[in-house]
């Protein structure tokens, strides 16, 4: 199923579900949210012998993207994470290593705000950098 078709689906789901509780409970039903809570971070430990800058875009509700921000110069051995906004649905982490000469910027995609996500960040100058997923 493509995610427009699912999303119509869900869409006329909920619908029916509130006019079915409306009808019969007088109230309408509501089912919780997929978005984060506070609690819920993104957190990056550096082993790579560069300054790395990561930059978050908040993924939710129209608004969010005014809480976007980044992290700058941070230094091998340190860790640091980043919480998601309360209504955050998501993010793209944009992770740049100073002086790195073997392309763009990672760039790591997060879809579920509802867990914690951590990762190692492993390189050496100028050409090798890398994002790695690890258990928090």
């Amino acid at each position: 199923m493509t995610k427009n078709r699912m999303r119509r689906v869900r869409r006329a789901g909920g619908f029916g579900a509130a006019v079915f509780a409306t009808v019969l409970g007088g109230g309408i039903l509501t089912a919780p949210s997929a978005a984060a809570s506070a609690e819920n971070f993104v957190q990056f430990k550096s082993d790579a012998m560069y300054f790395v800058d990561t930059c978050y875009e908040w993924q939710g509700p129209e608004g969010i993207e005014k809480k976007n921000y980044c992290h700058n110069a941070k230094a091998v051995g340190a860790t640091w994470k980043a919480n998601f906004p309360e209504g955050a649905t998501g993010a793209t982490v944009k992770v740049t290593f100073a002086g790195y000469t073997g392309g763009p910027p990672k760039t790591v995609t997060i879809d579920d705000a509802g867990k914690n996500h951590c990762y190692q960040l492993k390189g050496t100058w100028p050409n090798y950098a890398d994002v790695l997923r690890v258990n928090c």
